[in-house]
């Protein structure tokens, strides 16, 4: 009797941890991990998501390098093309699929990813995609993190999503504080102290205009932007145009044409900007005529490290003013960090 007795307490034991563990149910209990929060995202949609998610499905390359730096880069199992050949990010989504365009994306990839949340652009994605998206049941959040009056905003939700409302507290107290530091030394600057500035985008002659994230870098760093009375985020412009504006510098953004950032040398930047100030005319502004022609990588022109483009531009623009701000060290303080890499490569030229 004293053996069975012995024999049913082990057995009852045994039984009470299996059903702590969750293994009577046959699945892995995970209520006690994962709860449902109520976020709203930069589409001011709210939205009831996983926290922390699982299995992250990210169409925005932006908010994908934002997941890596708060260290969630294991959940992503699909992102777009951008990101999953981006080289600071690429090394850490080993096992993630490619589900195509950032704007366009595959949704019947996503969808046989058996994602618990997908993040995409609130201004680029699709609305056909989100539609699709949202008639699949999976939980979809629309978040920029890519303009500087909504950055912080949008990294802390996605750490309260992450779960990692720490290190995003972490990421804004750095990144907040250097936009400080430049909105405090431009704001006292009059109208005729800002140099007129043509910013061109990713391709040519497509200007920075509008509400758009460079459009936003540049008033923040102190320049007239030659294109503000122009409402697009990003506007095709002729070379009469900017001939008639006569900028007096001009700052081109590089995308994938122009290949810079990690682990690049300089000599596509080098031929771009030497192609730029040999366009037709292009010697009678004036930016060309002074040498005040810049380049830098879309890796900080606009996004989680645009902080970084926004002290080039500072200091590009009121190089006084900004003497003793050096945007390579607060480069390298983003990448030691944040991504726990040196900073290697050209993000700017010259």
């Amino acid at each position: 009797m004293r053996k069975i007795g012995n024999l049913s307490v082990i057995v009852l034991l045994t039984l009470l941890m299996c059903l702590a563990a969750g293994c009577g149910s046959g699945e892995k209990e995970t209520v006690s991990e994962t709860k449902m929060i109520t976020i709203t995202d930069s589409s001011e949609r709210s939205v009831e998501v996983p926290c922390p998610p699982e299995r992250i499905v990210v169409c925005n390359s932006d908010v994908a390098e934002m997941i890596c730096a708060l260290g969630s880069a294991e959940s992503i199992v699909g992102a777009s093309d951008a990101t999953m050949t981006d080289p600071i990010m690429k090394p850490k989504l080993e096992g993630a699929e490619d589900v195509g365009k950032s704007f366009t994306p595959s949704v019947e990839k996503i969808v046989s990813l058996k994602p618990d949340i997908v993040f995409g652009y609130a201004s680029f994605l699709k609305q056909d995609s989100v539609d699709q998206l949202e008639q699949m049941g999976t939980p979809i959040v629309l978040l920029d993190c890519y303009k500087p009056e909504t950055m912080s905003k949008d990294i802390e939700t996605l750490g309260k999503i992450l779960g990692k409302e720490k290190q995003a507290g972490e990421y804004i107290a750095v990144y907040d504080k250097y936009q400080k530091l430049i909105e405090e030394r431009t704001k006292i600057l009059s109208s005729e102290e800002k140099p007129l500035v043509y910013l061109e985008g990713y391709t040519d002659y497509t200007v920075a205009s509008g509400d758009s994230g460079g459009a936003q870098v540049l008033a923040i760093a102190g320049g007239e932007n030659i294109a503000s009375d122009i409402s697009d985020s990003s506007s095709k412009v002729s070379a009469e145009w900017v001939l008639s504006k006569n900028p007096q510098v001009v700052i081109k953004a590089a995308a994938s044409s122009i290949p810079s950032g990690y682990g690049e040398p300089e000599d596509a930047m080098k031929e771009k900007r030497s192609e730029i100030m040999s366009r037709p005319s292009w010697g009678k502004i004036d930016a060309v005529k002074s040498d005040k022609v810049y380049l830098l990588s879309s890796d900080i022109y606009v996004g989680p490290r645009m902080v970084v483009g926004m002290a080039y531009f500072a200091k590009w623009l009121h190089p006084e003013l900004f003497e003793d701000v050096d945007p390579e060290a607060i480069h390298r303080e983003f990448l030691q960090k944040f991504h726990n890499i040196e900073p290697k490569g050209v993000w700017i030229y010259p």
